[in-house]
């Protein structure tokens, strides 16, 4: 009895030890802490650019990564050059939904290197309903103006863990 549990700890850990393989993309990010620069809004949408800071913040937190206010292995530049918003469905000439779009530019800085990515935006559309009263309105396009952030900041942070996997 004893030696059968010799022998199936060892054979576990042979197994446990002896691999090398790892998944694609598992492999960490060379860095363990990103500074966020202040988000520069170059759109006449308000406060946008303390949504997409802290939609940045909570992706890179997500990915084990820790953000500084200064004193990071890498520094992130971002812009937000555009916000629109879009018509998708109209009754009669009036709208009763809308579509976000928006566009970040951002700059990766590491130890020198630095890698840009213009013109990105989320890879699916956000919409939101606009048929009832005003303040529901703007609460929805608030609502799905995080959404958008959002969305850009997982593209962001997925384009930069596809450049350091190259």
């Amino acid at each position: 009895m004893r030696r059968e549990i010799i022998i199936i700890f060892i054979f576990f850990a042979t197994i446990l030890m002896s691999c090398g393989y790892k998944m694609v993309g598992s492999r960490y990010l060379p860095f363990e802490s990103i500074t966020i620069k202040p988000v520069q809004n170059r759109t006449y949408e308000p406060r946008l650019e303390e949504r997409l800071h802290n939609a940045l913040s909570t992706e890179f937190i997500r990915q084990g990564i820790e953000v500084t206010t200064d004193g990071g292995d890498v520094v992130l530049d971002t812009t937000a050059t555009n916000f629109q918003l879009g018509a998708i469905a109209a009754i009669d000439e009036i709208v009763k939904e809308q579509e976000i779009i928006l566009y970040v530019d951002i700059r990766l800085t590491d130890a020198g290197k630095v890698t840009s990515f213009n013109s990105m935006r989320s890879p699916i559309k956000i919409t939101f309903q606009s048929t009832s009263t005003v303040s529901q309105s703007v609460a929805e396009k608030q609502t799905a103006t995080d959404k958008a952030c959002s969305e850009i900041a997982k593209e962001i942070v997925s384009r930069i863990i596809v450049q350091y996997a190259k």
